[in-house]
């Protein structure tokens, strides 16, 4: 007969390993992410480059396309950049003459940029090419997983904060044993 102190011990090290299990698979999932990331954006990034932009100007550019005119800071957060990088990126498009920066009419310390007709015209151009290159990578994947990883990608962005301290709580805890 088993000691209550056995099963204890046993319990402990069966979710030491579980939770060694859930890291081990957490960290080959997201080498796998990245991987498949990294490849996309290799070939995206090659496009830009051979249309004559950095992958950061088309961003910015992409961006103002859909979204309209905005003050360089809000950009910058919506596209995960740091201020010094969307102000080199800007710069160099505004001197390209693909976008112009205004001073905003409620607060002259901010600057609006909005894509001048020639950077219209130029994402226009590059938008259907990327949707090519795209479509023929995701071909790899059918419909619906597809649809199932896009799924799992908004699910994983917009995780849930309580879950994730919570396992993240436990996990330290046990490699405190």
């Amino acid at each position: 007969m088993r000691s209550f102190g056995s099963l204890s011990a046993q319990k402990g090290e069966k979710m030491a390993d579980s939770q060694k299990d859930k890291k081990a698979l957490a960290m080959a999932t997201y080498s796998s992410l990245a991987r498949a990331i990294y490849e996309l954006d290799d070939l995206l990034d090659r496009q830009c480059e051979y249309l004559g932009l950095s992958p950061s100007q088309y961003r910015v550019m992409e961006h103002l396309l859909f979204h309209g005119p905005m003050a360089t800071g809000e950009l910058a957060e919506k596209i995960h950049f740091g201020d010094s990088t969307i102000s080199v990126v800007t710069r160099n498009l505004e001197r390209a003459g693909l976008l112009v920066r205004r001073a905003d009419e409620t607060d002259g310390r901010k600057a609006i940029v909005h894509l001048t007709a020639e950077g219209k015209k130029l994402v226009q151009s590059i938008l259907p090419k990327r949707a090519k290159v795209l479509r023929a990578k995701m071909c790899v994947l059918g419909k619906r997983e597809q649809e199932n990883l896009s799924r799992l990608c908004l699910k994983l962005a917009e995780g849930d904060a309580v879950k994730f301290t919570l396992e993240i709580t436990m996990v330290d805890e046990d490699e405190g044993d």
